[in-house]
């Protein structure tokens, strides 16, 4: 059996709220490209959304928006009518999620059911 290490190796995790605020850390979050598959990015990405209850026409209409930095390089990428298309393809297998809600009305009288 190995020994566990006497102190631990890499950079020690300090809670943010016990950090130190620095002048240059923006505290804001920040996106950057990475590598990876573009395509299952965009896959889980868009069924996310469709699970939220997002249609085609909303998903589109956010992916306009720079703000979205991820779903906007992807509208970016694909080109405004190749973005639309992928997006019903990944909607037309897995749906978009619907739900409703309501408040039942109270009832006006309660009534004792008896088991047989």
């Amino acid at each position: 059996m190995s020994e566990l290490p006497s102190e631990p190796a890499g950079v020690p995790k300090i809670h943010p709220l016990n950090r130190e605020m620095l002048p240059e850390d923006p505290l804001e979050m920040q996106a950057f490209e990475v590598p990876g598959d573009t395509e299952l990015m965009f896959r889980i990405v868009i069924e996310e959304f469709a699970r939220m209850g997002w249609d085609k026409a909303a998903i589109v209409g956010l992916a306009r928006d720079p703000f979205y930095a991820a779903l906007h390089g992807l509208w970016r990428l694909y080109g405004e009518e190749a973005f639309g298309d992928r997006v019903a393809q990944v909607l037309s297998r897995v749906g978009v999620t619907r739900v409703r809600s309501f408040v039942a009305p109270s009832p006006s009288e309660l009534m004792q059911i008896e088991a047989s």
